[in-house]
């Protein structure tokens, strides 16, 4: 109840920032040019096998803040991780 009663609405019909935020959506780049598209929501809503990526996971945390072209870096299981931000929606 406390989390409906503070939810706060972002509008789907919004201009798209110059820099990743929450309601974002943002494609990125590895290294070797593969990309992904991310929708960048809260805890509650995220569904990575549906592309929505909560703003307090690694990834999603790491591009929040960042504009077209610049690059960041994420720390997985997998070892250290570069991308680049290509478009943001």
């Amino acid at each position: 109840e406390n989390m409906i009663n503070s939810v706060v609405l972002i509008p789907d019909d919004r201009t798209p920032s110059e820099s990743v935020e929450l309601g974002s959506v943002v494609t990125l780049a590895d290294r070797q040019g593969k990309t992904q598209k991310y929708a960048i929501v809260g805890s509650t809503e995220a569904d990575p096998s549906k592309g929505k990526i909560s703003n307090e996971s690694p990834v999603g945390s790491a591009v929040l803040g960042r504009k077209v072209g610049e690059e960041t870096e994420v720390a997985t299981p997998a070892g250290n991780v570069k991308f680049s931000v290509v478009k943001i929606e």
